[in-house]
This record gives structure tokens, sequence and C-alpha cells, in this order.
């Protein structure tokens, strides 16, 4: 055994290595409107999602983890099989460094449920040890890569490289929010639990592929999904894309029932589009995402689905149905995200990057979004990140994003906030 020199532990038997690394970012900071903090909720505070007016009328300021990256530990190691194959595995937990618990956003929902405490989200972390990632697989120099186990959906990893806010969690909606950056309509599945995944590079071209297998008797395809994506990168210009779509995707939501999180039942599907250039000390990137959510192939209940995350479910709502099964004319949300921005070095050590994100979604039906037959919202976001790096492990950052809200939004009588800011400062050290 043997202590590297920069801190991480590595274990070395023969042909193999395991290692341990994470990093650790925390941000001070103000949102103008926003309930309590929470320490459960990954990203602290909800960045994203508009509020109501007359619920949430207050700034907030406090400590937010993972003002840029989620704050993170994890395993990962390797065994050379020989002749350019390799075995792999990689344990991953994502943690809240200002409080010191593993990131859970059921948890957060429940802290907030029925109440106006604060304003937790649905996401993929939601309590488990290795809430990040975690699989086993083999890796071949010619033949690429396959993992099996709790993989990245192919969207999430296009949006941590062509992000122009380095996918960042409190001033990215693509960072925040994983239904638009990665779960392609289902935040849940950023993260794919029961899932086999396959990338390969061969020169400039990369592809892969993904399928969820969903584990249900007397249906394959119950609560399964797939994957697949593509690009090519050489020298300063990438470009990529990728489809994805799951059966029965759980979303979870605030529930009136104490210590319950309320879910519904889709289904989803997404295709993303990304590029980005560079010049100089400059890169542009941009990219477009169009996500679909309709009724669910199969039917649930709380007794069917058993738990979300290990919690209780107070109510299972198929998507385009009341919790008492009828129809609320809400048969299809459809979402358009579309964004530009890039960043440029000043100096080796400091960096600016700026983006504008849109995103559009419009609902079909009689109650669609409260808004009317057809209704539509959209909400705007404009951000800028100052990062400034003492060394390759350890930066400084300060972060704006302005968000606006429109259509049924801003409709008079909805109560909606029509905007709202967050303002942060952070630390960010890897190890």
């Amino acid at each position: 055994m043997l202590l590297a020199a920069n801190g991480a532990f590595a274990q070395t038997v023969s042909n193999s290595s395991v290692e341990i690394y994470g990093l650790i970012d925390l941000a001070v900071g103000t949102v103008n409107h926003q309930l309590n903090t929470d320490g459960a909720f990954p990203a602290t505070v909800n960045t994203y999602s508009p509020t109501k007016a007359a619920t949430v009328s207050n700034s907030v300021t406090g400590m937010f983890n993972g003002g840029i990256s989620d704050s993170r530990w994890g395993l990962r190691g390797s065994e050379d099989l020989s002749g350019g194959l390799k075995a792999i595995f990689t344990l991953e937990s994502g943690i809240n460094a200002n409080d010191g618990q593993l990131n859970n956003g059921a948890q957060g929902m429940i802290n907030g449920s029925n109440t106006t405490v604060n304003n937790a989200a649905n996401t993929s972390l939601n309590g488990q040890l290795f809430n990040r990632q975690a699989f086993v697989g083999l890796s071949d120099v010619n033949l690429g890569t396959i993992t099996f186990g709790r993989n990245y959906a192919p969207i999430f990893d296009i949006c941590v490289a062509y992000d122009p806010l380095q996918d960042s969690q409190a001033f990215s909606p693509l960072g925040f929010s994983g239904t638009l950056g990665g779960g392609g309509g289902a935040s849940e599945d950023t993260r794919v639990d029961d899932s086999m995944k396959y990338t390969n590079k061969i020169g400039g071209v990369n592809f892969g592929a993904m399928y969820k297998l969903g584990g249900q008797a007397g249906s394959t395809s119950a609560q399964s999904g797939y994957a697949f994506n593509v690009g090519y990168e050489a020298g300063p210009f990438g470009v990529q894309g990728a489809y994805q779509h799951f059966n029965d995707a759980e979303i979870g939501a605030q529930s009136a029932t104490p210590g319950a999180v309320n879910v519904t039942v889709a289904n989803t599907s997404a295709y993303f589009l990304a590029a980005k250039y560079g010049f100089g000390d400059a890169t542009i990137r941009g990219g477009y995402e169009r996500y679909a959510v309709q009724a669910g192939s199969d039917f649930y209940t709380a007794a069917t689905l058993g738990s979300y995350y290990g919690y209780p479910i107070g109510a299972v709502t198929p998507y385009g149905f009341t919790a008492t099964g009828a129809g609320n004319g809400a048969h299809e949300k459809v979402t358009d995200v579309y964004f530009i921005g890039g960043d440029y070095n000043f100096t080796p050590t400091l960096n600016l990057a700026v983006g504008y994100y849109g995103i559009v979604s419009e609902a079909v039906g009689a109650n669609a979004l409260g808004g009317g037959a057809a209704a539509s919202n959209n909400i705007r976001a404009l951000s800028a990140l100052l990062d400034y790096h003492f060394s390759k492990r350890t930066d400084v950052y300060t972060g704006l994003m302005d968000m606006s809200y429109g259509g049924s939004y801003a409709i008079a009588g909805t109560a909606y906030n029509t905007s709202n800011y967050i303002f942060a400062v952070g630390v960010r050290t890897k190890f």
C-alpha cells in the first residue's frame, strides 16, 4: 500500500490498482426568491424552478453545496487482464459538504412537504450510498468499454463537456436540473439503475448505447429504457448527439402525506444536439434539446411501485390523469431547450464563462399547466461564471444566474414570481 503525493490513497496488487478520489465544492450566496436552505437537497437551494409569490416572497442567504460541482468522493479501480483488456469499476457518492449528509433530494422533498419550508425538487440523488455511479465492466483498447450497474445517461455526459457554464449546479439550468441536463424529461433518469452501457471511440468518432432492464415480472418493457449517442471531436471542433427513451419513468414531487413522496409515472423521450469550437483562448458552445413526457406504458400503484428510493409513496399518478384515475386532459408535454455561450481565458489561471438558456414547455389538454387547451411556459436564464485556479486542484469562483419566467407563469392570477436570481462565491478543491 502507498499514500500518493496528491493525497489519493491507492492500493496496487500485481497489475491492479484502486484509488480514492473526489472533490469538495462550497459556496456562500443569496437567492432572491427562496424558502429555507435544506442540508439534504444536493444543491441546498432551488436555483431553477419558479416560485409562488404568495408563499416565497423572501430571499435566503446561506452556504450552498456544489456551486460548480456536486461535492463527492469515490473509489475506482482497474485490473490489467493482458492483451489490452482491463476489468474496471467505479463507486461514487455525492455528499452535501456543508453538513456532511449524502445527497438526498427525496429527504429534501419530505422536509418541505405540505409546508413552506424549502423548494427541494426531484433528482436522481436520493440517499443511496453510491448515488452518483456504481458499475463494473470491461474495457478494451480496440473494442471499447461496457459497464453494468448505475451509469450516467448519454445526455448527461454531453452536458458536462458542452455546457458553457461547466454544467454548474448553481449557475446553469442544465447543471441544476437533471430533467434538462441528463434525464430527458425525468431527473431520476440522469443516472440509470440496472443498465448496460457501451462506449467506444475510433479516431475522432465516438459512439455508444445504453439499455436499462426493467426487472418486472411478465413484461420486459415495463420500466425499461434505451439510449444511443454519436459524436465527432477533432482539434478545436466537436459535435455530439444523443437519443434517450424510458418507459414508466418515476418522477418525484412533494407530498401532503407526512414522510412520503408523490410519484408521477410517465414515458419520456428526448434527443440532444450540441457543438463547440475553440479558437485561441476562447471556446463557443451551444446546443438544442427536445423532450416529450407522455402517459406511461404500464399502470402502477403505490403498492406495485413499493417505494421511491426506499421512501414511502403518498400517491401515484399516471401522467395525464389525476390521482383518482380521471383524465385531466394534459396528455403530453413537449419541452424545447436551447443554449449558447462560451468562455475566455484571460490568463492560464483566470476564465470567464457566459451563457444564455431558453426553455419552452407546451402541454396539450383542457387543464394543461393550468392555462387552457394548449398552455406554454417559458424560462430564460442568463449566467456568468468567473473562475480563478490557484492550481490544477483548487479554484475559487463567483457566479450569477438571472432567471425570468413567462407564458402561463406570467398570467394574472397564477401568482408566480416572474424573476429570480442567485449570486454566490465559492471554493472547490479536488483530491
